[in-house]
């Protein structure tokens, strides 16, 4: 077994690996039809190199891979043999984590993955089970008896007798062991954040582990900031219930005018969980509206400024300003099956029962105890400014130079540790990585020519050429694509670090706004401006990444509404049909859409007239039909920004069969090919098939 209390990278296997949990904890993974012959190959290849030795358990290091190409799940974690073993991480692919891994660790898995430069890895073992010699006349010992001696290996049952029999052992699972999920995010968090100078380092805000005395006196504080937010009313208006489906999970939310969400209503029979418990009135009272009616709940005076975490055991905790709910301190813990209330601070006791009969639930047994040293440590870090730094979602390492291209004022929400060229490890590029090259080309497009292995122009790892003397590593374009800053319903000097960079991309990159289809490919081609137009995609919060704060200011924003704060949008109209607004060449269009392409023909030198008449038409073209743009040899194009309509689509289709019959060559654009505008127009680009933007 591989020691220590912190992710470590270990140069033999070619990894960074997870230290171990608790022994008594592990889990198996789902091994499927494609993952039977790899993960024969190495349960027997341990077992050989072992000797069988005579124990229970055989110690094992696997690797963690994200697997965002699996159709059913993109969040899924694959099970791998390590890198040692050799081949690609398909053909060390051993099967799939489960949902239920996934849920406590699968995000802290994938992050550790986005930020780690070499594969990750955790500690397990193989089951092992003595031969007894009664069992040597049933093949497996599965009842089977000698038919079972020559069955074919399965998923279920991957290993024959004969296998068994000459490794000494009937062989089991192979289990994982991972630590906890508080446990494994610190060490995440360890690993992937960047270290801060010594005078940004405060004192730990919050009670030492196991000191109730410190405890029960910041409880004491509390319970009077209560009585005092008591006193106040809430900042919600106009409180209604919409319902929502997210990836199958449906949902009743409350939200206000301003689209703020101030709760949520569990289904199939709740409890109705708030932000603020002074809306609670409110909040009943919409999703009444809305056609749900809420389990009887007490509305008792005394509760506390907290919120309630719903799972089989329910968590019980204060609420912190602009704090991800799951980064929120805990007070205590509710058992609706038992009805037993555990609360960590005697003063804690009534108001933690008053929020309980607030959701429908009936305490009848209050225990006061310490949190156990898990819950003592996420209390210890909640109290930290990491848990309320908010909008940062992920951390880079960048090397100086690249740092000093974003202004300095900024430079804190790159989230960046600075790195030395040249000084990362392994030292191979990542050409075996399907993951890596697919996002090197959906960002950069296809290569001409095998690419070739080059230093990240970012953070000096070792990386590919996307196209001469642009590359970038896997890490880097991850973050690019996704960006480090999330959209946490507050505002501060971040949200000047995402004006900045919305501004500059469309000074550098782009003649107008660009749409979030356009973020997903780097269009210039100096290698200069390539690496800022880099570092501004860091800066873009993406929607997929916003969270949930206790008690955010104001709703997430859409991409709309950042681009219009930026001021780049102030030129733009809102019509029904979209936003009428000006391209950057003078010329008029009907909606965003349209403008981003425009823009673009503008950007890359290709010449090109608004709204050419189709020629008339018996049948097809009675109405004086226009295109969108003509270009320079006669070629229409059209903009189909509506086509989930049915009298846009029928008119979009008799505009195709007439440049059929009048010999117009016609080249559509949908939203969908908004990243990918190079290869459309790639006959028309000036110089070349693929060439630059003009000034770029």
């Amino acid at each position: 077994m591989i020691k220590g209390d912190a992710i470590r990278h270990v140069p033999e296997l070619g990894m960074v690996v997870i230290p171990p949990g608790d022994p008594k904890v592990s889990v198996a993974f789902a091994v499927f039809d494609d993952s039977l012959a790899a993960l024969r190959a190495f349960v027997l290849g341990r077992l050989k190199e072992s000797g069988a030795p005579p124990r229970t358990r055989l110690p094992v290091v696997v690797g963690l891979s994200p697997r965002p190409d699996n159709a059913h799940n993109p969040r899924a974690v694959s099970v791998t043999a390590p890198p040692s073993a050799g081949g690609t991480v398909h053909e060390r692919h051993l099967g799939y984590a489960y949902d239920s891994l996934l849920h406590f660790h699968g995000a802290d898995i994938h992050r550790l993955a986005e930020a780690s430069p070499v594969p990750v890895g955790c500690h397990g073992w193989i089951e092992l089970e003595p031969i007894d010699e009664d069992e040597l006349d049933d093949a497996d010992g599965d009842g089977e008896g000698a038919a079972g001696a020559d069955r074919v290996p399965d998923r279920r049952r991957p290993f024959t007798r004969a296998e068994q029999l000459a490794a000494g052992h009937w062989i089991g699972a192979v289990r994982l062991n991972l630590p906890d999920r508080d446990t494994l995010r610190a060490l995440v968090d360890a690993f992937d954040a960047p270290t801060p100078p010594p005078a940004a380092a405060p004192a730990v805000a919050g009670p030492p582990a196991g000191g109730l005395p410190a405890r029960d006196r910041e409880a004491e504080e509390r319970v009077r900031a209560w009585a005092r937010y008591r006193t106040r009313t809430h900042e919600h208006e106009g409180l209604r219930a919409i319902s929502r489906t997210v990836h199958g999970r449906a949902s009743v939310l409350v939200v206000d005018r301003a689209g703020v969400q101030a709760g949520e209503f569990h289904l199939p029979d709740g409890p109705l969980t708030l932000l603020d418990e002074r809306a609670r009135a409110e909040a009943v009272a919409a999703l009444r509206r809305h056609g749900v009616e809420p389990p009887h709940a007490e509305l008792t005076d005394g509760f506390p400024d907290a919120t309630v975490l719903v799972d089989e055991v329910w968590s019980l905790r204060p609420v912190v300003d602009s704090v991800a709910l799951r980064d929120l301190p805990e007070a205590g813990t509710y058992d609706p099956e038992t009805g037993t209330l555990t609360v960590y601070a005697h003063a804690y006791a009534e108001p933690m029962a008053a929020l309980v009969r607030r959701h429908g639930g009936h305490p009848r047994t209050v225990v006061r105890r310490a949190p156990d040293t898990e819950t003592a440590e996420h209390n210890r870090r909640a109290g930290l400014p990491a848990a309320q730094a908010g909008p940062l979602r992920a951390t880079s390492r960048l090397t100086a130079r690249a740092k000093a291209l974003v202004p300095e004022r900024h430079r804190p929400w790159l989230g960046a540790r600075t790195v030395v060229p040249g000084a990362r490890q392994p030292a191979t590029a990542g050409a075996g990585n399907p993951y890596y090259t697919r996002e090197l080309t959906a960002m950069f497009g296809e290569a001409g020519e095998p690419r070739r292995a080059a230093e990240c122009r970012l953070c000096g790892a070792p990386a590919l050429e996307a196209a001469a003397g642009i590359a970038y590593c896997f890490g880097c374009c991850r973050l690019a694509q996704r960006g480090v800053v999330r959209d946490n319903g507050t505002d501060g000097p971040w949200t000047d670090a995402v004006l900045h960079a919305v501004r500059r991309l469309v000074e550098i990159e782009f003649s107008g706004p660009p749409s979030l289809a356009q973020l997903k490919r780097v269009s210039v081609t100096d290698p200069e401006v390539a690496d800022e137009a880099m570092l501004c995609r860091f800066l873009v919060p993406r929607p997929f990444a916003r969270v949930t704060t206790a008690r955010p200011a104001r709703a997430t924003r859409t991409w709309t509404e950042w681009l219009r704060l930026a001021g780049v949008l102030d030129d733009g109209v809102r019509r029904s049909m979209g936003t009428v607004t000006v391209a950057s060449d003078g010329h008029p269009c009907r909606s965003l859409f349209e403008r981003h392409v425009d823009d673009f023909l503008h950007h890359w030198g290709v010449a090109h007239e608004p709204e050419p008449h189709y020629p008339r038409h018996p049948e097809l073209n009675t109405t004086g039909l226009r295109a969108d743009w003509v270009l320079a040899d006669g070629t229409y194009v059209e903009a189909l920004g509506l086509m989930e309509q049915e009298r846009y689509a029928q008119k979009a289709r008799r505009k195709a069969e007439l440049a059929r019959a009048s010999g117009i060559r016609l080249v559509t654009v949908t939203a969908g090919d908004l990243d990918r505008l190079p290869e459309i127009f790639a006959p028309w680009l000036p110089g070349r098939a693929g060439g630059r933007p003009v000034g770029g």
